[in-house]
């Protein structure tokens, strides 16, 4: 990948306070051939990120289940899941 347009995709998503960011950029990473640690560390070395990022996604190794596989990561998919059957319960 040339190095401006990288560049430029990491200044563009500077700041990853949540999950699903993360893994965008987590992704788009390893479609140019990152490895996981690799992307982890362009990450955390280029990035602000947010505590609920730091925890759910580096502290705790989810990164290594993100896969270019999935459009979403399975827990994301439960998230949004439970977002969706508390607007529903809320109305009523």
């Amino acid at each position: 990948m040339e190095e401006i347009l990288f560049e430029n995709y990491l200044k563009e998503n500077y700041e990853i306070y949540d999950r699903f960011t993360f893994d965008k950029v987590f992704r788009f990473l390893l479609s140019n051939d990152f490895e996981h640690e690799e992307a982890k560390g362009i990450i955390m070395n280029n990035c602000a990120l947010s505590a609920l990022v730091l925890q759910e996604r580096i502290y705790n190794e989810y990164y290594y289940k993100i896969s270019m596989d999935d459009e979403i990561s399975e827990d994301l998919i439960e998230f949004i899941n439970e977002i969706k059957k508390e607007i529903e319960r809320l109305k009523g």
